[in-house]
This record gives C-alpha cells, sequence and structure tokens, in this order.
C-alpha cells in the first residue's frame, strides 16, 4: 500500500520555484529520509507533506486519495502527525497535560486511515512509555532537558495515532549523550508500530543511516538521487553536493 505519493508537486512564492517538479512514492511502513544542503528545498517539501504549505502546482495523496488542498488540520484529521525542528509544546504544562492538549486537539472526525480496530489501552500512557517518560508524567516541560523535550514532541504526535509521522530534525541540538537514545526510541517505536510510515528530515548521517529504509538527496528543489541509505552515501554526487570531502562517516552538521 502506498501510504504517502508526490506527483510533480512544485511550489514557489511568487519567485523561483523553492520545489521542482518532485516526485515521491512513499510505502505504508517504510521510513524513508529526505538530505540535502540549505537551501535544498527539503523544508517545503516538509512543508507540503504536513499541508502546512499547499502545492503550486502538481499534486498529494494520502493512501491513494487526493489531499492536495487539504491543509494542516485536515490532513491530521487523515493521520497525518509531524514534529518540528525546535519542538513545540506548552511550557508552562506538564508533560501528561501536554500529551492530552495534543490528543484532544485530534479526536473530532479523526480516525487512523489504516487502523482495523481502536488501539487498546490508555494514549497517553502508551505515549509515555513509548519514548521513556513515564517517570517524568507529571513534570513541568519547562524543567526537561532538551533530549526529553525532543522526546515528549514525538509522544504528543504519537498520541494523535498517526498513519504518517513527518519528524522534522529528531535529533537537532541534542548533545552526544543524547542522539543514541534518541535514535533507541525511534528503533523502538517502528518496531511496536510496523505499519507507521515515517519520513524524516535530518543533517546527522548518524541517525539517517540508523533509521531509514530509503534516502532522497535534494539540491536546488528537485530530487538529485534516491536508494538504499548505503547507495547514495556512497555515490560521488552525495559527497560532492552535500557530505563532501572530509566525510567518513557520522554527522554531517
Amino acid at each position: 500500500m502506498i501510504a504517502l505519493e508526490l506527483r510533480n508537486v512544485h511550489k514557489h512564492y511568487g519567485g523561483p520555484p523553492v520545489v521542482q517538479d518532485v516526485s515521491l512514492t512513499i510505502e505504508r511502513g517504510r521510513t524513508v529520509a529526505v538530505i540535502g544542503p540549505n537551501g535544498a528545498g527539503k523544508t517545503t517539501l516538509f512543508g507540503v507533506m504536513a499541508g502546512e504549505h499547499r502545492a503550486t502546482g502538481g499534486s498529494l495523496l494520502l493512501f491513494g486519495k487526493d489531499a492536495t488542498r487539504a491543509g494542516a488540520k485536515r490532513l491530521a484529521h487523515l493521520g497525518v502527525a509531524r514534529t518540528f525542528q525546535v519542538a513545540r509544546y506548552f511550557l508552562e504544562k506538564t508533560v501528561e497535560q501536554n500529551l492530552v492538549i495534543a490528543r484532544d486537539a485530534r479526536r473530532s472526525r479523526y480516525r487512523n486511515p489504516v487502523s482495523r480496530a481502536p488501539r487498546p489501552g490508555d494514549t497517553i500512557t502508551a505515549a509515555l512509555d513509548a519514548v521513556g517518560l513515564q517517570d517524568r508524567r507529571h513534570q513541568p516541560s519547562s524543567t526537561l532537558s532538551h533530549g526529553d523535550r525532543k522526546s515528549l514532541e514525538i509522544a504528543m504526535a504519537l498520541t494523535q495515532d498517526p498513519a504518517v509521522l513527518l519528524l522534522d530534525e529528531p535529533t537537532a541540538g541534542m548533545g552526544a549523550e543524547d542522539i543514541p537514545r534518541t535514535i533507541r526510541l525511534l528503533k523502538g517505536l517502528r518496531e511496536s508500530r510496523p505499519d507507521l510510515t515515517v519520513v524524516i528530515t535530518a543533517h546527522d548521517m548518524e541517525v539517517v543511516f540508523a533509521l531509514a529504509d530509503r534516502v532522497v538527496l535534494m539540491a536546488g528543489g528537485k530530487v538529485a538521487l534516491e536508494g538504499s541509505p548505503a547507495a547514495v552515501r556512497d555515490d560521488p554526487l552525495t559527497r560532492e553536493i552535500y557530505l563532501g570531502d572530509s566525510y567518513e562517516g557520522g554527522s554531517a552538521a
């Protein structure tokens, strides 16, 4: 089953196109990483997938249905959840209160398009368990570490029982000690939710190669290269336009 499909997507804001003729097919249950240098268009493309930017041309399909004109709220009700490079949550609320707000914001008319039956159990507890924040349930969000704040935002997305999860730079700003923990968190999430489709933007190649089934390299608003993580990493074009000659593995931030 195809979860998310972009067909010849263009996006401009009155000037030169930021995204040009991008076509992608993302299968259900797969993890795809979108990488590229600054200005490549990946953030704008990510916004199109989330409904925050409407495509100027082309189309967006969600589980085979046209969602090109759907905004962010409608796509959320159709099963798309996302996180942001800078985590968004309510500092004055506790961890649990943030999850309740996120869950209740998507309950109206929402049904996961690939769920055959409602998921059992407490969605709040399940989300806390998934990201390892059980013991911080009643802690003010303002007191969390940077890594835990990113985990909180992922948990907020999970309370919505998404079919498609968009993760924008999930390890941005993290210290070296938090990145492996976040990778383990996301690997565990995929193992517990094999039906979940994940799209990641990332600069950290450790994250990309640890999590992605497929990598899309963008440059100049276009897809420059697409393939397995190993194939994209080893292609001379990736080194030329993104990683640089000094890359030997690990982070390319």
